[in-house]
């Protein structure tokens, strides 16, 4: 018999909490880089379900730019929870989101000391919803995010190369296939023997022969492969070669059966393998991605900038003037963005450093000024 207790929360449906503006000038903007320029902060109850008791929460509700469109996000203010609820094109439905979320995650909370305790109650979901120490679950910090994040990537990353021959009387071609540290194919193959897209690119000049679909493990098939590998960031590891790989032992049946029907035997084996290392601009890379987002220059005077995001600032010049700046990392270098609208939906340039972007900020400002100088002038004649 279920006896989990119901939220008060659930009684807010209809009922609308207090809303406080804030802003980046009138003190009320809660600390961190995650609350918007600007918002909206509002105060869900207090409770106690069963023995475990629920403290008052303070939320912020913001709006971001998402796919070029405004939607409206809120979270908890003091690092509890990332997120709430669920985007929405409206305050309301994401505040109405929010409510639902935390009067769902406090019954959650609470239901292993209001629920009965059968055994059919004490799998995996039981033990997800056991309360931690202080009877409040809590979300991982950013840093905690990005350290999973990374974790799971260099799980999954590629760590061994495979050129594999297609049969051919069907056709012919081969592929370049990838699999991570326990055999696992952990991407789309990618064919060797076919062109990309027209004006893509795709393959090095000079390198894919005719000799490619005969069969044959040939170099110019084995130097395509290089070339792809570089362009994800791998190479070879030190002293290692492409080796020929007889296959599971399937495959190799079902290669002994279509020899049979070859006009001859194959030149080479079917596959052929290599141990991969992951390139130093590959490398810093994913430190920079998985890592702390990077710290603006100096601002020059009268500029002040506001975190959004990671790796988003809303920038602007004496509280008159908005622009957003985005910085993104690359293989090999990295991207500093300066948008002209709020959303960061109209691009204006393209910059490889923070300080290049800084003074070209500091151009667009002076630029803007003088526009709107000339056209007072204008007016007042």
């Amino acid at each position: 018999m279920n006896t989990t207790a119901r939220s008060i929360l659930r009684d807010m449906d209809n009922t609308t909490p207090d809303f406080t503006r804030y802003t980046p000038t009138n003190s009320k903007r809660p600390e961190g880089p995650d609350y918007g320029v600007d918002g909206w902060l509002f105060t869900l109850p207090s409770e106690s379900i069963g023995p475990t008791r629920f403290e008052t929460g303070t939320y912020a509700a913001y709006q971001i730019s998402t796919h070029g469109m405004l939607v409206w996000q809120v979270r908890e203010v003091g690092g509890q929870r990332r997120q709430v609820g669920s985007h929405s094109t409206s305050r309301k439905g994401a505040v109405a989101f929010a409510v639902g979320a935390v009067a769902k995650e406090r019954e959650k909370t609470a239901a292993p000391a209001t629920q009965d305790r059968r055994p059919r109650a004490r799998g995996a979901a039981w033990r997800l919803a056991a309360p931690s120490a202080a009877g409040v679950h809590t979300a991982p910090t950013t840093e905690e995010r990005l350290r999973q994040a990374h974790a799971g990537w260099e799980a999954t990353r590629p760590h061994t190369a495979e050129i594999r021959l297609a049969y051919p009387l069907a056709g012919g071609g081969a592929s370049l296939r990838l699999y991570d540290q326990d055999g696992r194919e952990c991407r789309e193959p990618i064919r060797l023997t076919e062109r990309g897209a027209a004006g893509r690119q795709h393959d090095p000049a000079g390198t894919y022969l005719d000799t490619l679909t005969d069969g044959a493990m040939t170099q110019g098939l084995l130097i395509a492969a290089g070339w792809h590998l570089a362009q994800l960031g791998y190479n070879y590891a030190p002293h290692a070669k492409w080796a020929p790989y007889t296959g599971r032992e399937f495959e190799r049946e079902q290669w002994a059966q279509w020899s049979k029907a070859l006009p001859e035997e194959p030149l080479t084996p079917a596959m052929a393998r290599v141990d991969l290392v992951m390139t130093r601009e590959h490398r810093a890379y994913r430190e920079a991605l998985y890592g702390p987002a990077p710290e603006l220059p100096a601002l020059p005077a009268g500029m002040t900038a506001h975190p959004t995001q990671r790796g988003r600032w809303t920038v602007c010049l004496e509280n008159r003037l908005f622009l957003t700046l985005s910085w993104q990392p690359l293989m090999g270098g990295q991207r500093w963005r300066i948008w002209t609208s709020p959303n960061a939906t109209k691009l204006h340039s393209t910059h490889h450093s923070a300080p290049e972007a800084i003074k070209a900020l500091s151009a667009l400002f002076a630029e803007t000024d003088a526009k709107r100088a000339a056209r007072r002038a204008e007016r007042e004649q």
